[in-house]
């Protein structure tokens, strides 16, 4: 195996391939495995690929039309660290569907860092173009798979919105008290386990207790959380990595008494995307949801749902909060033990707790009160010496810098000599054969001489790609060098007082484990180990 040249394929399947396509053989085309199997094949039947080292990046249930994917992430890392000599993909559609960003990538991108791009179906394959990028049916290719995406997502916002009108359940994970029906596509079971719990909370909602008793009342009882109760009853991923004491807290209640699922109504399109290239979704006013009755069994009373709204009510009047945005320490402050953010008081010298002990009595968490000014004065002071190593990486940076930029100079100057020395080689070529033609010299002798410069006009070529690829690279590396550490951090050793905008920008997080006991977690914390490594 040749271990010097790796080759990615690339492999992607989004949810749209099956939620609009009534096609099974289609679908199975672009599952995963033939995907794989497709570029396995094409790589087994050319040599200068079948011994290379075979990357596999996959993107499973991903759309194309923007490139935040993770493993499309990993692979351009790759990329850019030159760890990835080519790319293969089934057709471009895999790779992406926003022809302005594909185009990038074939024109700009890779030929810049020297990787070769080969699209299976499509017939491409940047090496055989001898440096020409792509063309216009390539570019006219790229433009229909993007409006081919745009009007694909109508047609599955279109099919999506009709099972909603019949009732289906399309969200990814049933609410707590429900499972996600096996025999049935889009429908619910209930979780006969976890409705107990929810007919309870109802039931003590309407009796008056507000939603922090009803906490309380459930974690003193033992009674699991929804995230214990899926860890421990169901391979649930949401819930599968989480973290922390799981405990009841006063919005988990909360969001289970507004939900009107448990009448057995089903209720869709809450919230949507903006358009099709957006990663985020926003609320849709509530006349606009899609709330069909009697899909599935009820777990409580339309007339208990709505006696346990007054508690709801009662907290909706209360004076509205409003975020304080002169809080230097705003969302800073974490408990070390449940990693959930500390409340704040609103006394004359603020304090934090963990509200984790006001809902559970057994709770980890440290009980005692942390007080703002002490958090603040050892911030400041931690902020100053971090400063200083800063300070000091800076200068050895520097250095390393001076002699980075002192390669790529000579790089460069060298690229230049063997591009003289090739213009040379080329008109001594050229002279040799205007001899021929004047009868100065012989043919065999003419055969020889061009045979010779050939040869030097080859190594000299070959030596000039190198150069310019080592050039680029150590150019690419010195952008990867500068480190957002010291760019931060330096200079700040004599700061007086801490401002919000500081600590966010400085600041992930400041963890409290017990009294005098912090832990804090700065951003950049990749760079932060390499200044260690280097002092």
């Amino acid at each position: 195996m040749n271990k010097n040249v790796s080759v990615a394929m690339y492999i992607r399947l989004s949810n749209e391939d099956a939620d609009i396509s009534k096609n099974d053989a289609k679908i199975e085309s672009n599952s995963v495995s033939n995907q794989r199997d497709l570029l396995m094949d094409f790589i087994s039947r050319h040599p200068d690929l079948a011994d290379s080292n075979i990357l596999e990046f996959c993107d499973d249930g991903y759309s194309g039309t923007n490139f935040e994917r993770p493993a499309v992430q990993q692979l351009l890392t790759k990329v850019r660290q030159g760890e990835i000599n080519c790319i293969v993909v089934k057709d471009f559609s895999r790779f992406g569907r926003n022809y302005l960003e594909l185009g990038d990538y074939l024109e700009q991108v890779f030929p810049f860092l020297g990787v070769r791009f080969i699209s299976v179906n499509d017939g491409y394959d940047s090496a055989k173009d001898n440096g020409i990028t792509a063309g216009l049916d390539i570019g006219l290719k790229n433009l229909i798979y993007d409006l081919y995406s745009k009007d694909l997502s109508k047609k599955v916002k279109t099919a999506k919105t009709a099972k909603m009108k019949k009732g289906e359940y399309i969200g990814s994970f049933a609410p707590f008290g429900y499972l996600k029906a096996k025999d049935k596509k889009n429908a619910i079971v209930v979780d006969e386990e976890a409705a107990v719990v929810v007919k309870r909370i109802f039931q003590l909602a309407a009796e008056g207790n507000n939603t922090s008793a009803i906490a309380k009342i459930l974690n003193a009882d033992g009674v699991p959380s929804p995230a214990r109760h899926y860890q421990k009853n169901h391979n649930n991923k949401k819930w599968r990595k989480a973290k922390g004491d799981l405990v009841w807290q006063t919005m988990a209640v909360l969001k289970i008494l507004k939900d009107e699922t448990y009448t057995g109504k089903t209720i869709n399109h809450k919230r949507e995307k903006p358009d099709v290239n957006s990663m985020s979704t926003v609320a849709v006013p509530r006349e606009q949801w899609i709330v069909v009755p009697d899909t599935h069994e009820a777990i409580i009373s339309e007339e208990l749902y709505l006696e346990a709204q007054k508690v709801i009510r009662k907290i909706s009047k209360r004076k509205e909060y409003k975020i304080d945005n002169t809080r230097v320490l705003y969302g800073k402050v974490k408990c070390g033990i449940c990693k959930k953010n500390l409340q704040r008081s609103h006394t004359k010298v603020p304090y934090y707790i963990c509200k984790s002990n006001y809902f559970d009595e057994n709770s980890l968490c440290y009980h005692g009160r942390t007080e703002e000014p002490m958090i603040l004065e050892v911030l400041l002071e931690a902020i100053r010496q971090q400063a200083q190593i800063a300070n000091k990486a800076e200068k050895l940076v520097l250095k390393e810098k001076e002699k980075s930029e002192s390669e790529v100079a000579d790089l460069l100057q060298s690229a230049r000599k063997a591009q003289q020395h090739l213009e040379r080689l080329n008109a001594l070529k050229i002279e040799e054969y205007e001899k021929y033609l004047d009868g100065k010299i012989g043919k065999d002798d003419y055969l020889k001489q061009r045979e010779m410069y050939n040869q030097e006009i080859e190594q000299t070529s070959s030596q000039i790609s190198k150069l310019e690829a080592d050039y680029e690279l150590q150019k690419l590396k010195n952008k990867e060098s500068e480190n957002q550490f010291i760019e931060h951090f330096k200079r700040k050793q004599e700061i007086k007082e801490l401002s919000r905008d500081l600590v966010k920008e400085l600041v992930d997080s400041i963890y409290v484990f017990g009294e005098n006991q912090i832990e804090i977690v700065w951003n950049f914390a990749d760079d932060y180990k390499k200044i260690l490594e280097m002092l």
